[in-house]
C-alpha cells in the first residue's frame, strides 16, 4: 500500500489560517462558515495536489514539467497571499462585504440545486400522468433565467480574479447526500 506524505506544515497552516480567518469574516455563522469551506476547497486541493506532485517527484521528470509545476505553485501562493488579505479584513469594508456575499452566493445556489431535485416527479412505471405543456415551458424558462444569471456572476468573478490576481474559489459546487436529505415529490 503505498501512503501519500504529509503536506508541508506551511501549506496546512496556510490552509487553517484561512479556514479561521473566513470564519472571523463571516462572523464565525455556521452556514456561512461551510458555504466559504465549499467554495474554496477545490483550490486548496489543487495546490495540495501539485505540492504532492513536486514532493514525490522522480530523478528522471523532465525539467520544464517540474519548472511549470513550480512556477504554478508560486502563482498559486501568491494568489492565496491576496485572499487571505481579502477573508482578513479587520474593517468591515468592502473585503469583509465581498466575502460575505460570496458565502451568501454559494448557499443560494445549493439552494436552487435543492429546490429544482425536489421539484423531480418520482418515478411512475405506468407512465399515466404527464405534465402540462405550458408548465413545462415555464419550468424551462425559469430554469434557463437562473443559469444565464450564474453564468454571468461566474464571468464576473473571473474578471474579479484575472484584475485582482487573486482566488475567489470555484463557482461549481457538488451536491452530496442529496439524495439522503431530500426525497422528490410525488406528482
Amino acid at each position: 500500500m503505498d501512503i501519500q506524505p504529509r503536506l508541508p506544515a506551511t501549506f496546512r497552516s496556510l490552509y487553517r489560517l484561512f479556514l479561521r480567518t473566513a470564519s472571523a469574516t463571516v462572523l464565525h455563522h455556521r452556514q456561512a462558515r461551510r458555504n466559504l469551506r465549499q467554495r474554496w476547497r477545490p483550490v486548496f486541493d489543487a495546490g495540495a495536489k501539485v505540492t504532492q506532485e513536486l514532493q514525490n517527484v522522480s530523478k528522471d521528470a523532465p525539467a520544464p514539467w517540474v519548472q511549470g509545476r513550480e512556477e504554478w505553485l508560486a502563482g498559486w501562493n501568491k494568489r492565496s497571499e491576496l485572499l487571505l488579505s481579502l477573508t482578513s479584513s479587520q474593517t468591515r469594508g468592502q473585503p469583509h462585504k465581498v466575502t460575505r456575499n460570496l458565502a451568501f452566493m454559494v448557499g443560494n445556489e445549493r439552494e436552487r440545486m435543492i429546490a429544482k431535485y425536489k421539484r423531480l416527479p418520482r418515478w411512475d412505471p405506468t407512465g399515466t400522468k404527464m405534465m402540462k405543456p405550458k408548465l413545462v415551458e415555464d419550468l424551462r424558462r425559469t430554469e434557463q433565467f437562473q443559469n444565464n444569471a450564474k453564468f454571468a456572476f461566474d464571468e464576473v468573478v473571473r474578471f474579479a480574479e484575472a484584475s485582482g490576481r487573486m482566488t475567489l474559489g470555484t463557482t461549481e459546487f457538488p451536491m452530496k447526500r442529496l439524495s439522503q436529505s431530500f426525497k422528490p415529490t410525488r406528482g
